[in-house]
Formats: C-alpha cells, sequence, structure tokens
C-alpha cells in the first residue's frame, strides 16, 4: 500500500515536471529510461543540451523538511545516472554533445487541496566532479 502511493507520487511528480519542461520549451524523449541499475526519470533537449532530470518527490509531512540537500541524489546515484547518460548518447548518435544533470524536487502539500511546487535545479551535478570521488567496489558499477 505504502510503496503503491510513493509510485503514484513519484508519477504524479514526474508528470507534473513534464508539463513544465514543455512549457519551457524542452522536447521530451524519453521517461523513466532503464539501464542496468540506472533510471532515468525524464530525459529531453532543451535545443543546446541533452538533459538528464532526477525528480524527487515528497508529499505531506516530509514536505515540512525543505531542506534540498536530504532529498539530494547521493554521489552513487548520481555516478550511476552519468553512466546511464552515457549508455543512453552511445544508443543515439546525433545527439546534443553537451549533456546537462538537472534535479528536480516536487512537494505535494499537507493537504488535498494545496496544490503541487516545483523547484528546479538546473546543471545540479558536475559529472565529473563524481568521476574521481571514492566508492566501494561494487561488480555492478
Amino acid at each position: 500500500m505504502v510503496l503503491e502511493r510513493r509510485a503514484w507520487t513519484g508519477r504524479l511528480g514526474e508528470s507534473l515536471v513534464v508539463e513544465e519542461l514543455g512549457q519551457q520549451g524542452h522536447r521530451i524523449l524519453q521517461r523513466n529510461w532503464r539501464w542496468r541499475r540506472a533510471e532515468v526519470d525524464v530525459i529531453s533537449t532543451d535545443g543546446t543540451a541533452l538533459v538528464f532530470h532526477e525528480v524527487k518527490c515528497r508529499s505531506g509531512r516530509d514536505t515540512l523538511t525543505l531542506d534540498p540537500m536530504m532529498w539530494w541524489p547521493h554521489v552513487a546515484q548520481q555516478r550511476r545516472l552519468v553512466q546511464a547518460a552515457h549508455a543512453f548518447v552511445r544508443q543515439r548518435p546525433g545527439s546534443p554533445d553537451r549533456l546537462r544533470f538537472d534535479v528536480w524536487l516536487v512537494e505535494s502539500g499537507a493537504t488535498r487541496s494545496a496544490s503541487p511546487r516545483t523547484t528546479h535545479f538546473p546543471d545540479a551535478f558536475d559529472p565529473r566532479a563524481i568521476q574521481g570521488a571514492s566508492r566501494r567496489r561494487r561488480p555492478y558499477l
């Protein structure tokens, strides 16, 4: 039951982000694109860059802790997103050369009548900075 609610909240948040991206002129290429152990929530182009979006959703009481760093993708998740992005580019010749990684925070209000709020962090992390970050060795990375 809780897992279903989380999945529903995630899909709703991703739909809100896709709607906003459309209003900003992005062309949506994929939603929920999977590669190995990584999933990219939304992939779009904004004309100059291929953009990989990570959508973090919170609802109800979770929105009381509004510190974005509590929601931020950790280094291992960022690394998986970067690896998935490179795999996506290899499968799609002719993609824009510039890759960008954005994070979206979607907060649905503590009450049902409150409308969701999105916060966009473009260029949220630099893929070159995480390449050298320490990590435990795992066979799938």
